[in-house]
């Protein structure tokens, strides 16, 4: 069995003189650039700063330090280093490695175990084969997860930093302003990879200089997501968001290309608003055709509410500096009493399977956790609480062109179940909507197979007597 990592009281002595003399030496600087340029070193450098036994938190998404991984993958010394992170876009060098040596059969030290939060498209393939630690986790609780144990070293993305000695996160809030404060007071090394493709958003996202010990730059393209090719069923289920979804909604959108897609046919509204942890290229193609005001939110009105930006460069160049823009803490954004603060509060977001009751599960491969099932449920429920709000799962009646239905008499094992029955508001596919909340089991079971894919409905409803639900 593998030893857990100690502390090294050595390093730990040494970061706290560290930023004792640090804090002191910044204090005296004459000037804020000279403090940059004086922190200022190669990614190599900052990543001899790792030593074995480490837990690393980086930033995720498009902030990803992409500069830094590439120089830790280097590090063929190091053993039993955890690296925390979430939504990897790119694959580091060492994950690359490691599927490389899986596939051809060799055998291979993980000595940099990547723990994710929420799994990208960089890091699925690990997540499938175990060669990424997938970590199940509420998104609400990542930040104090993370504060209740040793983290050695902490690696911001930056989009640089501003006259007044302040560096801005970029398009990653997420989870790191907690993490920083933290860092201050204890004797975590922070290391921030200022790349200047970041767009610098506005928010709760910027930090001292004084809270920095290394600065690695970067003028790599960020890692994106750009929208994927319209899905066939996503204009039929978006025409049915529109007639469901009122003007002057508050919109959370979950990552998913349907949702996406679907959530594009809300231009035809009026004044429709944004209280989402995801900031993606749905919202600004409603703003771009005037369906997006946030003028009558009652909650930060006026204001795109999330936590991070993830799509086209087009969506990063939007928000660069852009005051609509309003970057806070997942723990802030997804906080159900803040969600419930807005009148129309509805959540859209994208399910895999739906059984005959309605339970819903995000993700219906064995085990896979791609996207974090603790954000879909709080925003679902709490949408659906808050006045006159809904809570609005979205998914294809069928895949592999109609062979298999996506609503089922039975979860499929190993399926990440997001919401349960007793909290799901509504369902809706290409064929139509189903108003489960507050409906017996019968009727539940009977709206759901009436939006079911024609070739499935009969053999649903065979299978539901079976169990006793009709």
């Amino acid at each position: 069995m593998e030893a857990a990592p100690t502390a090294n009281p050595w390093r730990r002595a040494c970061n706290h003189l560290a930023h004792r003399v640090r804090s002191c030496i910044m204090t005296r600087s004459n000037t804020y650039a000279e403090q940059y340029s004086r922190l200022l070193t190669t990614s190599k450098d900052a990543a001899l700063a790792i030593q074995s036994g480490d837990v690393v938190a980086i930033a995720g998404g498009a902030s990803q330090p992409v500069s830094f991984l590439e120089a830790l993958g280097k590090r063929k010394d190091l053993h039993r280093v955890k690296v925390f992170t979430s939504m990897t876009l790119l694959p580091p060098d060492f994950l690359v490695r490691y599927y490389a040596a899986q596939k051809g059969g060799h055998t291979f030290e993980r000595n940099i175990r990547l723990h994710s939060f929420c799994v990208g498209p960089g890091a699925r393939q690990g997540a499938r084969t175990g060669v990424v630690d997938v970590v199940p986790v509420n998104s609400r609780s990542i930040g104090r997860l993370l504060q209740q144990q040793r983290v050695d070293v902490l690696v911001v993305g930056s989009s640089g930093m501003d006259m007044e000695g302040n560096l801005n996160l970029g398009c990653n809030v997420d989870w790191m302003p907690d993490l920083l404060a933290t860092a201050d007071q204890e004797d975590t090394l922070v290391v921030a990879e200022v790349n200047p493709r970041l767009p610098w958003t506005e928010g709760e996202t910027t930090f001292r200089i004084e809270s920095v010990d290394h600065i690695v730059e970067c003028d790599k393209p960020i890692p994106d997501l750009p929208p994927s090719p319209a899905a066939a069923e996503a204009h039929a289920i978006g025409s049915h968001l529109a007639n469901i979804v009122p003007d002057g909604a508050i919109l959370h959108m979950g990552m998913g290309d349907v949702a996406g897609q679907a959530c594009t046919h809300l231009d035809v509204k009026k004044d429709l608003g944004v209280h989402s942890d995801y900031i993606g290229d749905a919202f600004l193609h409603l703003h771009q055709k005037g369906a997006l005001t946030s003028r009558l939110k009652t909650f930060m009105p006026g204001k795109w509410v999330g936590s991070f930006v993830l799509g086209s460069r087009k969506l990063y160049d939007f928000v660069h500096k852009n005051k609509l823009l309003s970057l806070h803490p997942l723990d802030f954004v997804t906080h159900p009493a803040n969600i419930m603060r807005n009148h129309k509060m509805v959540s859209i977001t994208q399910g895999s399977q739906v059984d005959v009751t309605g339970q819903v599960a995000g993700q219906t491969g064995a085990f896979e956790l791609f996207s974090n099932p603790g954000v879909q449920h709080g925003f679902h429920v709490a949408a659906a609480d808050s006045p006159k709000g809904r809570g609005i799962v979205v998914l294809p009646s069928s895949t592999g062109s109609g062979k298999t239905s996506s609503i089922v008499p039975v979860i499929a094992a190993g399926a990440t179940v997001t919401i349960p029955r007793a909290d799901v508001d509504c369902v809706v596919t290409e064929f139509g909507v189903a108003n489960l909340r507050g409906r017996p089991l019968p009727e539940r079971v009977l709206s759901l197979i009436a939006i079911a894919h024609p070739e499935h409905r009969d053999e649903l409803a065979r299978e539901s007597q079976k169990l006793g639900l009709l």
